[in-house]
């Protein structure tokens, strides 16, 4: 299946970053991506220049909105669920290699969040039985925002957040696990004027 516009764009910046999280110039982006997709990415009426347009849209919606990039200072960089999926867009954009299937585990990602989440301090409050106590600075801690962080960001982590949770639940139940989308549940009821604030809309 051909790979989308903004899956192109995290093709181009796994190419650019080698494979990890390091940071890439915006413009850096533009000539990579149109170097490797010259036709989708192309100034409409002038082939043999970008369009930067095409870059720009997918950075600032998507792609933050799905947790799979982040920005700071016109840089971009993939975050560790973008790296995981860009990894597994770049083999199957290789001539001959069909995109891999899903794997029913946790990703390299998903098993950070995961292992984050257990140090949280929302966490412990929970374990404790104290999730009364728990704090809108917990709840910015359990997911890696600040009350500062942009919208589209802000629904990208609570994206790769929620998708952690819930895919360890259900490919690896246990006691943890299970507390972990209890606990998801709890905050995300109990902060839900601030979801619905930062955010605009509940998943």
């Amino acid at each position: 299946m051909e790979p989308t516009r903004p899956e192109k764009i995290l093709i181009a910046m796994h190419a650019l970053a080698k494979g990890t999280t390091q940071p890439c110039r915006y413009e850096d982006i533009v000539v990579k991506a149109f170097e490797m997709f010259p036709e989708e990415f192309q100034l409409r009426g002038y082939p043999k220049y970008p369009d930067s347009s095409d870059i720009h849209k997918p950075l600032y919606g998507p792609l933050k909105r799905q947790g799979l990039v982040r920005a700071a200072h016109k840089n971009f960089a993939l975050t560790e669920k973008g790296l995981t999926r860009s990894i597994d867009l770049a083999a199957g954009s290789s001539p001959g290699n069909q995109p891999r299937e899903k794997a029913a585990r946790l990703t390299r990602d998903m098993e950070s969040e995961i292992s984050r989440i257990q140090r949280s301090e929302a966490a412990k409050l929970f374990a404790d039985g104290q999730g009364d106590k728990m704090l809108d600075t917990d709840f910015f801690s359990y997911l890696g925002v600040s009350v500062r962080t942009s919208r589209n960001d802000f629904i990208g982590r609570l994206k790769a957040v929620e998708d952690a949770v819930k895919t360890a639940a259900e490919v690896s139940p246990s006691p943890v696990h299970d507390g972990m989308l209890r606990l998801h549940g709890l905050l995300k009821t109990k902060f839900f004027n601030i979801i619905q604030k930062l955010s605009g809309a509940i998943s």
